[in-house]
Formats: structure tokens, C-alpha cells, sequence
């Protein structure tokens, strides 16, 4: 595939399409109906990969099929496709939680390994600012890098006047937020750039972490994990080291 068809297709990778998804669902927004024969010479896919393709798109909201002989698929339209995507990822999450949870046979709050469900940007923030205030040695952060409430601002800056390293992994760096992140940086944040979209992730001392993805029209619109468990704490901040080790300074 040219450089030039994945420039174009960068929204869509940004959300986590594969370049095959967001290709043919791209095609089919400009085509409209087609059969699996017509996608697959235009996209230049095997059509038993393409099936393949076209039942994630379908179980992403994305597109629809009719008919049977031969079936047409026909691309949704974006602003609902997105929103689709959007539900069908919280269900997902809402689903992990509920996995999880069996899994772990989590039946009390006090219990020492639980998840707690967040519904709104307001509680999470909260939740955000009361494990920081507790955090001894480190937080790690994946992040928009957008404004944040007051109350997370002094529970950054109370946590590294207490000698608490915090390092940020930004996924939006442009004209926009370069002044925010250069002051917040200036506080005391370590900071480097690397470009992804749609969810956030909080690791504080390896121990507790706090997950989310987010509406990526709406930023605010949100639902999140907040993780007490010592285990998958320590994998998220493997990730986030990880990515820390491909992500770039800001300038």
C-alpha cells in the first residue's frame, strides 16, 4: 500500500483500524454497495481475508450487509459508524470488567485485588486526584494531553513536591497544547510525545492503575477502570515503558 493511501487513512488507524480495515471501509464509503468480488480487486485483498475484514467491520458497526447472492456491503455513515464504534468499545470494556471480575471473584470492596467502574469524566478526575495524593514513588500517564481539572493540577504538584516522579506520554502534540505541555513540563512532568487516540491510562507506584477510553469527538465523554491489583498494574507499566522508549521528546 503507498504511503500516500495510509497519509489518508491516518484518521482511522489513529482509532485502532488495522490499514486493510480502514481502507475498505473507506472504499466502500466512496463506492457505496459492492460485492466481496468488487472489494477485493479494488482493495487488492484475498477474498478469504476479506471476509474476514468484513465481519470485524460489521461487529465494529461500520458497515452493513444485505442480500445473499451475492451479499452487498455498504459503508455507514461516519458520524453514526463513529458513534457505533464508540458503544461497542465500552461494551467491550463494560464486558472485561465483568470477566474480570468473575474471574477474580471480587465480591467485596474492601477486598485486596477489586475494579471499580467509572461513568463519567467528573468521578474520574476525582478518583485521578485521591491516588496521586496517596502515590509515593511514581505515576506514569498515557494521555490526550488536554487541560485537566484544578484538583489533579495540585495533586501533580503536591505529589512531586513529596519527590514523586511523574512521567506523561502525551498523544496529541500541535499548536494547540504545545504551551500547556511545555508549563506542565516546566512544573516538573517528564514529557514525551507519541501519537495514538482514544484512551487514557494511569499507573501509580505499580500498584494501582486507572483505565479508560474516551469518545474521541468528545473527550470528556468517558468510561474507565480504576484496577486495585499489584499483577496487571505491573504489566500496564511494563507497556507504558514500552512506549516510553519509542515516544519523543517535546521541543
Amino acid at each position: 500500500m503507498s504511503k500516500t493511501k495510509l497519509d489518508n487513512l491516518s484518521m482511522f488507524l489513529e482509532l485502532g483500524f488495522s490499514a486493510h480495515e480502514a481502507l475498505v471501509y473507506k472504499l466502500l464509503l466512496k463506492e457505496g454497495s459492492m460485492d466481496v468480488k468488487k472489494i477485493a480487486k479494488s482493495a487488492n485483498v484475498l477474498p478469504n481475508a476479506l471476509y474476514r475484514l468484513l465481519l470485524k467491520l460489521q461487529n465494529k458497526g461500520l458497515i452493513t450487509v444485505s442480500g445473499s447472492r451475492p451479499a452487498l456491503y455498504k459503508a455507514i455513515t461516519p458520524s453514526i459508524a463513529l458513534d457505533n464504534y464508540i458503544t461497542n468499545k465500552i461494551h467491550e470494556l463494560e464486558s472485561f470488567r465483568s470477566v474480570t471480575t468473575n474471574r477474580l471473584q471480587i465480591t467485596k470492596k474492601d477486598s485486596q485485588t477489586r475494579i471499580d467502574l467509572i461513568k463519567d469524566a467528573h468521578d474520574f478526575f476525582l478518583e485521578y486526584a485521591r491516588a496521586a495524593n496517596q502515590t509515593k514513588e511514581e505515576i506514569l500517564i498515557i494521555s490526550i494531553g488536554e487541560s485537566v481539572p484544578e484538583e489533579v493540577m495540585l495533586a501533580n504538584r503536591d505529589a512531586i513536591q513529596r519527590g514523586v516522579t511523574i512521567r506523561f506520554i502525551v498523544h496529541k502534540l500541535d499548536q494547540d497544547n504545545r504551551d500547556l505541555l511545555l508549563s506542565w513540563r516546566k512544573m516538573g512532568l517528564l514529557i514525551r510525545y507519541f501519537p495514538d487516540w482514544g484512551f487514557h491510562l494511569v499507573v501509580f507506584d505499580n500498584t494501582i492503575s486507572l483505565l479508560s477510553i474516551n469518545n474521541p469527538d468528545r473527550t470528556s465523554e468517558r468510561i474507565a477502570l480504576m484496577i486495585y491489583s499489584r499483577g496487571l498494574s505491573k504489566a500496564y507499566a511494563d507497556y507504558f515503558n514500552s512506549t516510553w522508549n519509542k515516544a519523543k521528546e517535546i521541543e
